[in-house]
């Protein structure tokens, strides 16, 4: 199985937002440039079958960048809703037989990817993407790519 996790692009500050509800809170508009940049020059290295997202209003607006730009369908699920899901439910509700991106938030993803990897949490910079492949299991997976935006597109500038 591949598996991609992607964290959610830079948000309104939540000073900015208050006191309205956290959930809601949207992406700014350096955060979308970000997350669409970042997810086209990844495009040819990204193997999945669906984009799987939290129902939060920064993550499914990541996740809708990243369905146009990867031509994915995209599906939202509840357990990836900040805080809502521990890495061992993760894990019960992957599926085994399709490969899929999970957009989300931190600390849950790097809750996950640690856990996947049988080690401590590995944190995901805003627009952040990591991709595994293995038996997703805890320990069972290997890292094939880490990447922070700061990182891809610095790559970029330097083609």
């Amino acid at each position: 199985m591949r598996l991609i996790l992607v964290r959610h692009g830079k948000a309104l500050d939540r000073e900015q937002w208050r006191p309205q509800d956290d959930r809601e809170r949207p992406l700014t508009k350096d955060g979308i440039e970000q997350a669409t940049r970042v997810f086209k020059l990844v495009k040819p290295y990204v193997k999945a079958d669906e984009v799987w997202t939290s129902p939060w209003t920064r993550a499914r607006q990541t996740a809708e960048l990243a369905s146009v730009a990867w031509k994915l369908p995209l599906r939202e699920v509840a357990w990836l809703s900040g805080g809502a899901a521990a890495p061992e439910i993760w894990l019960r509700e992957l599926p085994k037989v399709v490969d899929v991106a999970l957009v989300g938030h931190e600390p849950d993803l790097g809750a996950f990817l640690g856990h996947l990897l049988g080690g401590q949490a590995v944190p995901l910079k805003k627009a952040g993407i990591a991709m595994l492949e293995g038996e997703p299991f805890a320990g069972k997976m290997e890292l094939r790519l880490l990447l922070s935006p700061k990182i891809v597109l610095g790559l970029a500038e330097k083609e």
